[in-house]
């Protein structure tokens, strides 16, 4: 899977950090980037693997991916051995899940076939 996000697009001000912080250390950055790069997978999985940079990169669909990945890292960093996703969190895959079905026509054997993604 392909991230596409970096701990300053939201993580670290989610967080409460500005994003020159001196009160970060070496480690805590390292754990972010490991925490978002678990989000991304987590949440690319519960949309579909199939999906490819075209759509996330997608202007309508870019800000909601943003934000669900941002709200799960968050968690995970903030309660690392009793975090689940957040209500807020899957409510917005679902809505994501729905545009990843928007770009497919199922055929006549049961197939799919890529239209693209919807502005």
């Amino acid at each position: 899977m392909t991230t596409y996000l970096t701990i300053d697009d939201g993580l670290k001000r989610s967080l409460g950090y500005l994003p020159d912080d001196d009160a970060l250390d070496f480690s805590d950055e390292e754990r972010m980037k490991a925490t978002l790069k678990g989000a991304e997978n987590y949440v690319q999985g519960a949309i579909g693997d199939d999906a490819d940079e075209s759509f996330y990169k997608t202007e309508s669909v870019f800000e909601l991916y943003k934000l669900a990945v941002n709200a799960i890292a968050a968690n995970w960093f903030l309660h690392p051995t009793s975090a689940v996703s957040s209500t807020t969190a899957k409510q917005i895959i679902g809505q994501l899940r729905g545009a990843y079905d928007e770009t497919k026509v199922v055929n006549d054997d049961g197939t799919t076939t890529d239209m693209g993604p919807t502005e």
